[in-house]
């Protein structure tokens, strides 16, 4: 199908452990997939699961792509803030491997909050300004919690977080972009 519609990429988790045929050689077979396909398949950076002080590796090979050789992946900033990371770091780590990005703040909490950019404490501003210095030519996506939200509330807060990126993205001009 990403081939049939000329996708730029395709977004993949890694496994959950218990899903152990499919973690089976997962990272030669997005290699191999990618290769033979000729899209990039991206690979979401996750996070430990976590109750109180204990935490549960719920991913397989792990959480973290950069211990991993893909050559493409999905950085998630509020998932980074769930691991503990540092996202600015992490995406500085991750280089050019960066196809596609989720963009949603966070308190580092042990759930993942997607919160509106700017309402948490993660680096956002400085992670869209550093794919901008470094030339980033993928999608940034907002994947912002808007559930508990009513109506009016979700509005604002989805406009409020198109207009954080588009403001740091440098796209503020674009033609129907909300006043910054």
């Amino acid at each position: 199908m990403a081939c049939d519609t000329d996708a730029q990429c395709v977004v993949v988790h890694p496994p959950f452990r218990w899903q152990r045929g499919y973690a089976e050689g997962f990272v030669e077979g997005v290699a191999q997939r990618q290769e033979r396909w000729g899209i990039p398949i991206a690979v979401e950076n996750m996070f430990p699961w976590r109750t109180g002080a204990s935490a549960m590796q719920a991913y397989l090979p792990g959480p973290d792509p950069r211990e991993f050789p893909y050559s493409d992946v999905t950085f998630d900033v509020s998932h980074a803030a769930t691991a503990g990371e540092d996202a600015l770091d992490m995406v500085r780590d991750l280089g050019d491997r960066v196809r596609h990005v989720h963009l949603g703040d966070s308190f580092g909490s042990f759930k993942d909050e997607h919160l509106v950019p700017g309402r948490g404490d993660q680096r956002c501003q400085e992670v869209l300004e550093h794919l901008v210095a470094t030339g980033f030519g993928g999608v940034v996506s907002l994947e912002v919690g808007t559930r508990k939200m009513k109506p009016p509330e979700r509005e604002e807060a989805l406009a409020e977080s198109l207009a954080f990126a588009r403001r740091h993205l440098g796209q503020h001009d674009l033609p129907g972009a909300l006043p910054a």
